[in-house]
């Protein structure tokens, strides 16, 4: 039989070992790997913005959470942390690629939509969020035709056009107020 020393030989050895490629995967384990990978993705987002709205939602002690911009650098400290250690253990390279200006641009973009975000659940709820994001096929559309010059087919407008109705029409018809939402006090 395997003994405990020799079990824990082998996890430190896997463990050190970057996984191998995808393309050198089978279709099937490919498959596996996606799926599992779609699933938890989906499963983290939810718990995420679960999270978002349970902290800027709840009063402490009677107080609610006024600092959005608080959140948001745990959140890209957290991310800049775990994205070293990742590049680290698969060995990728730290070295930048791009100009700073790049950087820094979209970093800055990054960091005012993640607190707008966060500033938004203070008045409306997580799904009305959410489907607010989904609002924005037409008018991204729109600005790849004006700026790329972007073609795109009738199915694509089709799509676009129902998703947008459909927001459209919830956002007019039902709740979207979060329960701390000044108006809720």
């Amino acid at each position: 039989g395997r003994t405990a020393a020799s079990g824990e030989a082998a996890m430190t050895v896997s463990m050190a070992t970057p996984p191998k490629p995808m393309a050198a995967r089978s279709a099937a384990e490919q498959l596996a790997w996606g799926g599992y990978y779609a699933g938890a993705l989906i499963v983290v987002l939810i718990i995420y913005g679960l999270l978002q709205e349970r902290i800027l939602q709840m009063p402490y002690d009677g107080i609610f959470f006024k600092y959005s911009v608080f959140l948001v650098f745990c959140n890209r400290l957290l991310a800049s942390t775990w994205s070293m250690v990742m590049a680290y253990w698969c060995g990728e390279s730290l070295q930048k690629r791009a100009p700073m200006w790049k950087y820094f641009v979209i970093s800055l973009s990054n960091v005012y939509a993640s607190t707008c975000q966060y500033e938004a659940l203070k008045f409306i709820s997580f799904p009305v969020q959410m489907l607010g994001r989904s609002f924005k096929m037409l008018p991204v559309m729109l600005w790849g035709i004006a700026i790329s010059s972007k073609r795109y087919n009738l199915r694509d407008w089709i799509v676009a056009a129902a998703v947008t109705g459909g927001v459209a029409e919830f956002l007019m018809t039902g709740p979207v107020a979060a329960s701390s939402a000044p108006a809720n006090h």
